[in-house]
């Protein structure tokens, strides 16, 4: 049970992996077993595995409010997947203390019609009591002892304009990233961008982005080391409508790197961006204008305003509507330091010639330019870059606005210099509504033979109570259910294989346990249940 306490709802995120075309009888292992009435009512808590590679599964039952303890039970399997005990558990209840917690952001606009299209910055500060919750075993806020907003405003009076916000990820670091755009008062002069940053007080610094000229911005994202990185494009007017300009910050303001670049294209659209080794790539798409960035789309502006129903604001429901139209040609960029290392071009036209399916794969398209969503960016051990994803649009589910909807799953492979070498094509399983307003989790990983296992967690949609606190509740809702669907790609002749689904789709697993991969035995292990979770199914696959 010790060891248990170290695994909290959610720490096992990780992927699973094995191959389709290479999996015999011996390789894979399912099990089935029957649960308690004791644990149908309660709930999946945590699951680890031991050096010896025995499984223990763990439920939470309901709590008791008079009791002192939360009540568990424990079943244990070999790593053969045969039970080995079923057992109740005991553990004191927690209890904490009360606590405030201050959390600080940053807005734009507001909820009336005076203010709901307005960009112009707020600042925020919120006081909660938290506190501790006994039958949750948490803490959760209790209530809102105070809310403080204000129009972020310095002592020269100038207006600010919200574009995008971040926040550290150390909770002690109160300091909120914030880009802002100042308005020029005398004519002909541009508009300034700045880093806006605000204290305990909610007094103001601001640092000046150093752009010469006037600009626009194409695109923004926080990375895993809670850097920022900001890219520019030149306005209508500027003699080099390609000269763009790359910004690497720390959360802080300190200015890390900073790179003017010709970009593949003049009209360049970014989507999405990642780190890996201490390098940054960007990923977009252009059409074939000679025009500049602003004349083909519109500001990239993420921040929110809380209000607004169509997009985060204004400027990014613009954005969004210029992001959808058909593109010409698809770009990567890669960052190191100081320096742009490569951005290619590949014509939407090259990814039809190179398409591969799987023998029985004859549903799934070519990539035709439309926008996607990028779940996976791989980077192979031969330097190859996996991009995979899915085409994204909005559907309506009957009640509110649309919601977005992720469709064809795509998947490409491109070189160490952003040369297309191969697109894969794969059917999605499930193509109702309540199953498309879920993105698939896809993961890739190496293989012994240099080939590439490629994981697609497919969804279910379903409506009903995703937990036990929605029954317990009452709060029906959609929610995903995934099963695993995986295939193997052959990196050198661009080929994949057939995928096999895991688990006949009679089991399910939910987002926060999806599967758990032993990295020493090269063995995963899934965990799931059948639709009335009476009945918990492992799986075990080893990997080659």
């Amino acid at each position: 049970m010790q060891n248990m306490m170290k695994f909290k709802l959610g720490s096992i995120l990780v992927g699973a992996i094995f191959s389709c075309n290479l999996i015999i009888a011996q390789d894979v292992q399912e099990a089935v077993q029957e649960l308690s009435k004791k644990a149908v009512k309660g709930y999946l808590y945590d699951v680890n595995k031991e050096a010896n590679g025995n499984i223990n599964v763990f439920y939470k039952m309901k709590l008791d409010k008079k009791s002192d303890e939360v009540q568990y039970e424990e079943y244990s399997f070999d790593k053969n997947l045969k039970l080995l005990e079923d057992k109740d558990i005991s553990m004191p209840k927690e209890s904490h203390e009360d606590y405030e917690q201050t959390v600080y952001f940053t807005t734009v606009g507001g909820c009336t019609s005076f203010d709901i299209l307005s960009m112009k910055l707020k600042l925020n500060k919120t006081v909660r009591l938290r506190t501790w919750s006994h039958e949750k075993q948490k803490y959760i806020t209790k209530k809102t002892i105070s809310r403080e907003t204000i129009k972020a405003r310095n002592d020269d009076g100038k207006v600010y304009y919200g574009y995008a916000s971040y926040l550290p990820s150390d909770e002690k670091n109160t300091k909120v990233f914030t880009l802002a755009k100042v308005e020029s008062k005398e004519k002909g002069q541009a508009d300034k961008f700045v880093l806006v940053f605000f204290d305990v007080r909610l007094m103001i610094e601001e640092k000046p982005v150093e752009l010469n000229g006037a600009y626009t911005l194409v695109y923004s994202d926080q990375l895993k080391n809670d850097d920022v990185v900001l890219v520019f494009a030149p306005k209508k007017g500027a003699s080099d409508y390609s000269k763009y300009i790359y910004f690497q910050y720390s959360i802080s303001g300190e200015l890390k790197n900073k790179v003017e670049f010709n970009s593949p294209a003049p009209a360049m659209i970014i989507t999405s961006s990642f780190d890996q080794d201490g390098n940054v790539y960007l990923c977009g798409s252009s059409v074939k204008s000679k025009g500049p960035y602003d004349s083909e789309f519109d500001e990239y502006a993420p921040i929110e305003n809380p209000c607004f129903k169509d997009g985060n604001n204004k400027l990014d429901m613009r954005w969004q509507k210029s992001s959808k139209q058909k593109m010409d040609n698809f770009h990567i960029l890669k960052f190191t330091g100081n320096q742009l290392v490569f951005a290619s071009n590949v014509p939407i036209s090259e990814f039809k010639s190179k398409f591969k399916t799987s023998p029985k794969d004859k549903g799934a398209d070519p990539y035709k330019g439309k926008k996607f969503y990028i779940e996976r960016f791989y980077v192979s051990p031969n330097e190859d870059f996996i991009i995979a994803g899915q085409l994204s649009s909005t559907v309506s589910m009957g009640i509110g606005n649309p919601v977005k909807s992720y469709e064809d799953i795509v998947c490409f492979q491109f070189d160490k210099t952003g040369s297309l070498k191969a697109q894969y094509g794969v059917e999605r399983t499930n193509t109702d509504k309540k199953s498309e307003i879920f993105p698939l989790k896809q993961n890739f990983y190496p293989a012994a033979d240099g080939g590439l296992y490629w994981e697609i967690l497919e969804v279910k949609g379903d409506k009903g109570y995703e937990s036990f606190f929605d029954a317990y509740y009452g709060n029906p809702t959609f929610y995903a259910k995934y099963f695993p669907r995986v295939g193997k790609i052959n990196l050198s002749n661009t080929s994949v294989s057939e995928c096999k689904v895991l688990g006949d789709q009679k089991y399910f697993l939910n987002k926060h346990f999806v599967g758990f991969y032993d990295s020493k035995e090269k063995v995963l292990n899934y965990i799931g249940h059948d639709s009335k979770f009476k009945k918990l199914w492992l799986a075990k696959v080893v990997i080659p």
